[in-house]
């Protein structure tokens, strides 16, 4: 499937998305066609050939050919679903009961299908029709994400949703299939990149809830394609390493269509096309990583160093992908030996043990005991703090002689242990939303079980203990919101902004993550006041109130569609939209 010229590419997409009509770029690819594209397209020309392209007269093609996002999906309720009874009896702390009984209450909300009319027309549409239901992450996340849904299904599972989490999984195996691939969301302007490969965990996480060995016996082609995928196009190997490695990378010549303007942007300071496409595929190839976007990927020299500007991501080789590819690899080995078939057991445990020897070989410092990132353009490790180091514990992809003392050590004398609202994502405070005092439901929880799968429970106790209370006190204080992301600095309230949108609520991941540590650790935490933190004594009472309904954002569709063309939005600068995102409480 090539490109969509409507919402992929072409002089529409470029005059919608520098017009300014919409502050989100995302908006106008999730807008679908009132009639088939080809018959849009000519319009368009004709207009084009006709009339100046004015803001009032692409608002009012837009009007006549587009109608809002969102109709693409319908609310259902989830068959599978119950009011809470006793999958949460292990929690001691009556307050945290009652959070997991909230967000177990919020899976409906957050539960989505595919409507008929995108069955009937799907060529009028941007989202890719998956044949099941499945739970959107919230907010401007109109569609299932690839890696959001593993940490969604954990939290899923934890609710016994089962038959919800065999749909989701189906779904990503039906794109497996049908484009080689899970992409990084279920559009098509997604269809050049996909986000770490999580599809082995959530097969392995639902065999182990169900023991269902037909569904894993059926899933193994499907999983062994996806590796295959990554060992095509993302592998790169160097003479002296003792296997391939593996890098995020994207070949593109255009923006991503989600983030139009802001690709452009970035790209201005570049003097040739070969150069923009250059970067505008390290951008897609960080939004691939799932981190979009963070200091991580920049550059250290030059002088756009440390700018998104300077963007690099497939001049790193990255721990946290090549540790789950090893950990995929050990996964399907023992996949394969549970259904008898010894000899792909034993070839996929010897690709695993090749490629665990190859991470220490490259991505382990011996010097700070710990795995960084492989800087290809500087030829040695990027020696910076980021949750993603910390990957292989988790993945069963370090050493066998790992000392787990020595990962104790250096996250402490970091000090990433001791900030009060979780560990954060790095400790550069960039301005970008996967950088400091960000903290991400996702790689904390792969950072704290690998923690507790080396050894360090009591370490990962104390940090689950964090975590759940940060995402409580916000629940709380905020009328029963999740957001998408924390501010690790303060344990209360605080919420945190950065990058290329407004703070996003809902929200699947974060719900996820917060319900399977109730359930496997509500037995041995227990909220507290931090003494020391002026939020818990003036603004958080311990007294639970009943959780308002959020207060809905504006809609720049509903003001294009319902408004006069004479009072259509504005051109929005870039630094105003980033100004608007960092919110502090």
């Amino acid at each position: 499937m090539g490109p969509s010229p409507v919402w992929c590419e072409g002089t529409l997409l470029h005059a919608v998305q520098l017009s300014g009509l919409f502050p989100d770029c995302k908006t106008f690819v999730d807008m679908p066609l009132k009639n088939d594209a080809e018959a849009t397209l000519i319009k368009w020309n004709s207009l084009m050939a006709l009339t100046p392209i004015t803001n009032d007269v692409l608002a009012l093609f837009l009007r006549e050919n587009f109608d809002e996002p969102e109709g693409e999906l319908e609310e259902c309720a989830p068959k599978d679903w119950l009011p809470m009874t006793d999958q949460f009896g292990d929690i001691v702390d009556e307050d945290y009961r009652k959070f997991a009984a909230a967000l177990h209450a919020k899976w409906p909300t957050l539960y989505r299908k595919i409507s008929k009319k995108v069955r009937v027309n799907p060529e009028k549409y941007s989202i890719i029709p998956v044949p099941n239901p499945f739970v959107v992450p919230g907010g401007r996340f109109r569609e299932m994400y690839y890696w959001d849904s593993f940490f969604t299904i954990k939290g899923l599972i934890a609710s016994g949703m089962l038959t919800t989490v065999r749909g989701m999984i189906e779904n990503m195996i039906y794109l497996v299939e049908t484009y080689g691939f899970i992409p990084n969301g279920t559009r098509i302007y997604y269809l050049n990149r996909s986000q770490p490969p999580l599809l082995t965990w959530c097969v392995k996480a639902y065999y182990e809830a169900t023991g269902d060995k037909e569904f894993l016996r059926e899933s193994l082609p499907t999983l062994r394609k996806e590796l295959a995928f990554f060992q095509k196009h993302k592998s790169y190997r160097l003479p002296e390493w003792s296997a391939p490695l593996y890098r995020f990378v994207v070949e593109t010549t255009r923006p991503r269509p989600e983030s139009y303007r802001e690709d452009l942007e970035s790209a201005e300071h570049l003097d040739t096309f070969e150069k923009k496409c250059t970067l505008w595929g390290d951008l897609a190839a960080a939004a691939e990583s799932g981190r979009d976007f963070s200091s991580r990927f920049f550059a250290v020299h030059g002088p756009y160093a440390g700018q998104l500007a300077s963007t690099r991501t497939s001049q790193l080789i990255p721990v946290d992908l090549n540790s789950i590819i090893c950990g995929n690899m050990k996964t399907l080995s023992e996949m394969y030996a549970e259904c008898g078939e010894t000899e792909e057991s034993q070839y996929y445990y010897n690709e695993h043990r090749l490629l665990r020897s190859t991470i220490r070989q490259v991505l382990w410092n011996e010097e700070h005991n710990c795995w960084f990132d492989y800087d290809l353009e500087e030829g040695k490790h990027a020696l910076s703090f980021h949750d993603t180091n910390f990957f292989p514990m988790y993945c069963d992809s370090y050493h066998e002689d790992l000392d787990s003392q020595m990962i104790v050590d250096y996250l402490t004398s970091s000090g990433v242990t001791s900030f009060p609202g979780g560990i954060p994502v790095s400790l550069v405070n960039s301005g970008e939303q996967w950088d400091f005092p960000n903290c991400w439901p996702p790689t904390t929880w792969v950072l704290l079980e690998g923690l507790r799968k080396v050894g360090q429970e009591q370490l990962a106790l104390s940090l689950v203990e964090k975590w759940v209370q940060k995402n409580f006190n916000m629940w709380r204080a905020s009328g029963g919101r999740m957001f998408e992301k924390y501010n690790a600095v303060s344990p209360c309230y605080k919420v945190k902004g950065g990058g290329e949108y407004v703070m996003q609520e809902g929200f699947g991941w974060t719900n996820g993550v917060v319900l399977d540590f109730l359930k496997n650790y509500g037995s041995q935490i227990r909220w507290k006041v931090y003494e020391s933190c002026e939020c818990c004594d003036v603004t958080l009472s311990r007294t639970i109130t009943k959780p308002s309904s959020p207060v809905p954002s504006s809609s720049s569709t509903a003001r294009l569609f319902a408004s006069d063309l004479t009072q259509t939005p504005s051109v929005v600068s870039l630094q105003s939209m980033l100004s608007d995102t960092s919110i502090q409480n």
